[in-house]
């Protein structure tokens, strides 16, 4: 299966899971949330370098609903890698989460170099780093800028 693909195979239970009943895999399933913030990184001539994959200190913005505040993804997953899949499928414009959230129409797809923020129903939160071939755990980013005015919007 071609690496772009695997994210969306795994949100959708096609890889891996084929011995598992829909009651199996909904039992196992826990309640996850995600804040995706997107990397606004830019070079002196202004080009993105958020492909190059993200480094600590770099800036993100958090996605937002333009005018009405953080968006907030909330998924049911067996694991915060598979809940990292169907944040990621959602942040490319496919499907909705639990409370019909889509993508905000104005802000770029989920990409290379943008960091999610999950946390798990315990409270445990985990950031990863979307990587060329999945993710990647990295610190608590710590530059935050607003989505308005960055690189992540495409049309106000």
């Amino acid at each position: 299966m071609p690496r772009f693909l695997r994210p969306l195979a795994r949100a959708f239970g096609l890889s891996g899971s084929a011995s598992r009943s829909p009651a199996q895999a909904a039992a196992s399933a826990r309640r996850y949330t995600a804040i995706v913030l997107l990397n606004v990184t830019t070079g002196a001539r202004g080009e993105y370098l958020n492909f190059f994959g993200y480094r600590h200190g770099q800036p993100l913005a958090q996605a937002e609903v333009l005018g009405d505040g953080p968006l907030v993804l909330t998924v049911d997953a067996s694991s915060v890698e598979v809940a990292a899949d169907l944040v990621y499928v959602i942040g490319n414009s496919f499907g909705a989460d639990l409370f019909d959230r889509s993508w905000p129409s104005g802000v770029r797809a989920v990409s290379v170099g943008d960091v999610l923020h999950i946390t798990g129903s315990d409270g445990h939160v985990v950031h990863l780093a979307v990587v060329s071939n999945g993710y990647e755990r990295v610190d608590t980013p710590t530059n935050i800028v607003p989505l308005i005015g960055s690189t992540a919007v495409t049309h106000v």
